[in-house]
C-alpha cells in the first residue's frame, strides 16, 4: 500500500472513484420524499405528530446531504 496522498486522477487505478455521487443522489431523493410527506401530512392528513416526525427526518436528510457533499469535496483534492 502506498503512503501519502494519491496523485492520480479520480477514476484511475491509483485513485478509484467512490460511490459518493450515488449516495448524494439517494440522499437528495430521500429528502424530497420526506419533504413531500411532511407537507402532505400537515395539509392533507392534518396530522401534526406525523408532520413533525417527517420534518425531523427531512432535517436529518439535509444534514446527510451536507456531510456527503463535504466528503465528495475532500475526496476530489
Amino acid at each position: 500500500m502506498r503512503r501519502g496522498r494519491l496523485r492520480g486522477p479520480l477514476g484511475s487505478h491509483d485513485r478509484p472513484a467512490s460511490a459518493l455521487t450515488f449516495r448524494l443522489v439517494l440522499a437528495v431523493f430521500g429528502a424530497a420524499v420526506l419533504l413531500a410527506g411532511a407537507v402532505l401530512a400537515a395539509v392533507w392528513a392534518r396530522s401534526v405528530p406525523l408532520a413533525v416526525v417527517l420534518a425531523a427526518g427531512f432535517l436529518a436528510a439535509c444534514l446527510n446531504i451536507y456531510r456527503v457533499n463535504r466528503r465528495r469535496r475532500f475526496e476530489r483534492r
